[in-house]
């Protein structure tokens, strides 16, 4: 089957949506599908040509949404290069990513005729977009003949809106990637890693806090992204005497080298989580995880992690300490995170989503 995947955000950005189109896309590939992923890079990026099997169809600018910035593309130029790559490629079935935010997905369902099916990753208390934008959009959803979510917290969202059934497509990652990688070489000892963009609702200033209450000096804090809370969170650890390591931007390449090298994989968010696709990544490499305590977090973390309420350094500073002071327990939650992985590995999810796939074909729905 011919498949086009549509990312709505800059391919060279990191992101939960970037990485599951990433990792479906690998895993369809491995099941003998031609697949090609059509995305936007962002605008600051330098002129580059796109990894095989990935199309970059226009320049994206950052939007404020949800209590971060998504870097999207929209518009006439957009709609125009997106068309001729889809007419190019020609393909059996549109898999669009966020098919109502105003980006290439949309643009995809607005521009073609082929059968799609439409994924919602996104998690909030309410969305104005949707609310301003339902008259518009009802008839942009009838387009799409199969509906699916990754997360209860998702369908969650999207049904107070548009109600109707959805089927579930939990975020994958492939698992022996991450479980077989070799550790890259970082300074310090007992890391604790942070992998995530470095804006207010991701946290890091609440993990500082925490590790400048836990009562060791041999605890590392490796912070790995970018974003506009960077410069403060620097200035905090320095200020609160916590040893960290700032990597920036990891590549796609290098990041499960990273999780292999930690010894704690912590995320302090605040909210606004729909699905924890990193932290079945950093359970994938079999290390343990400290979530904070929310229903898109905690829907993955099960008991495998330790869950702390949100904004509590106090609670995460414990919860770190109980990992290193605690004989056995870290084992045990390493061996606890790879049960966990396996049940989200692509290789086991694949099978429904072709489904998916087939029904899209068979049932176009009305127009």
């Amino acid at each position: 089957m011919k498949i086009a995947l549509v990312c709505p955000y800059a391919w060279d950005r990191f992101g939960g949506v970037q990485s599951h189109v990433r990792a479906l896309a690998s895993a369809l590939r491995q099941r003998d599908h031609q697949v090609e992923v059509f995305a936007p890079r962002s605008k600051s990026a330098p002129e580059m040509s796109p990894e095989p099997g990935v199309t970059f169809t226009g320049r994206s600018v950052a939007v404020p949404a949800n209590g971060s910035v998504a870097p999207l593309a929209f518009g006439p130029m957009a709609a125009v290069s997106l068309r001729r790559a889809l007419k190019e490629f020609d393909p059996d079935v549109l898999h669009l990513h966020e098919p109502l935010i105003p980006s290439l997905s949309l643009l995809a369902l607005w521009n073609s005729d082929v059968p799609a099916v439409g994924t919602f990753h996104a998690s909030a208390e309410a969305s104005f977009g949707y609310q301003a934008g339902k008259p518009a959009l009802i008839k942009s959803m009838k387009k799409l003949a199969v509906r699916t979510t990754v997360s209860d917290a998702a369908r969650g969202l999207i049904g107070r809106y548009f109600p109707g059934d959805y089927e579930m497509t939990p975020n994958g990652v492939d698992v022996p990637r991450f479980r077989d990688a070799q550790p890259v070489d970082l300074d310090g000892s007992n890391i604790v890693l942070f992998l995530s963009r470095i804006e207010p609702r991701k946290g890091l200033d609440v993990l500082i806090e925490a590790l400048a209450r836990v009562d060791r000096d041999d605890v590392t804090l490796v912070a790995a992204g970018t974003g506009p809370e960077e410069r403060r969170c620097r200035a905090l650890a320095k200020r609160l005497g916590v040893e960290a390591v700032w990597l920036g931007r990891v590549s796609e390449a290098d990041l499960p080298r990273v999780f292999k090298a930690a010894s704690i994989y912590c995320a302090p968010g605040l909210g606004g989580e729909s699905f924890g696709i990193v932290l079945i990544e950093a359970m994938a490499a079999r290390v343990p995880v400290i979530c904070s305590d929310l229903p898109g977090f905690r829907a993955v973390a099960s008991d495998a992690a330790l869950v702390v309420p949100p904004g509590d350094p106090d609670a995460l500073a414990g919860a770190i300490a109980s990992v290193f002071d605690e004989p056995g327990r870290a084992g045990a939650m390493s061996l606890a995170s790879e049960n966990v992985a396996t049940r989200y590995d692509w290789a086991a999810l694949v099978e429904h989503v072709e489904s998916l796939y087939v029904r899209a074909v068979g049932s176009p729905p009305a127009g």
